[in-house]
């Protein structure tokens, strides 16, 4: 499922090509949250930002960060496609500051985007990889990530599934695949 952002933030009645404050983003994510209401478990949903310029911390928390949190709850996959530099540098920030202060947080991206990463937010280096060798080879067994990554079979686990709770990758089937 693909949300255009800039058809969300008219019928919001946002003012583009910014989106900023914290109401702004309630709406924004009200109005999300109706058109995922009925998401099946294990759906991607893209979150189209062509067209924004810039969004910043507030509206950050209030529409990104909580569709994180419902994907965790219900399921489902997030995953953010035409981000400009300034948005993704603004979600990095809001996420490095999660990290410290709550939980990690982390969210997928349909292209390469700055310092060369498939991903916003708060990852260690052997993770960042195995999201590399995910996104080039589709899939994986647990044997596959200790051959890959040099770690034994618990910490593999480990990372795997912390990878997987973070919504950043699946598991089906036996198999780690990339969203």
């Amino acid at each position: 499922m693909i949300i255009r952002i800039v058809k969300i933030a008219k019928e919001a009645k946002a003012e583009l090509p910014d989106l900023i404050t914290r109401p702004v983003g309630r709406k924004m994510y009200e109005r999300t949250a109706e058109k995922i209401g009925n998401i099946d478990r294990d759906e991607t949903v893209i979150l189209d930002f062509d067209e924004v310029k810039v969004i910043d911390s507030s509206f950050i928390d209030e529409f990104i960060v909580t569709l994180i949190n419902d994907s965790q709850k219900k399921g489902f996959f997030l995953k953010l496609c035409n981000v400009s530099n300034i948005i993704e540098i603004n979600i990095e920030s809001v996420f490095q500051s999660h990290s410290r202060y709550n939980r990690r947080i982390a969210i997928m991206m349909d292209d390469l985007g700055n310092n060369n990463r498939y991903y916003i937010g708060p990852l260690a280096d052997f993770e960042n990889d195995i999201i590399d060798y995910l996104r080039i080879n589709r899939h994986a067994t647990i044997d596959d990530i200790v051959k890959f990554s040099g770690l034994n079979d618990e910490e593999s686990e480990k990372t795997m599934h912390e990878l997987v709770d973070l919504r950043l990758i699946r598991f089906y089937d036996n198999k780690y695949t990339n969203v």
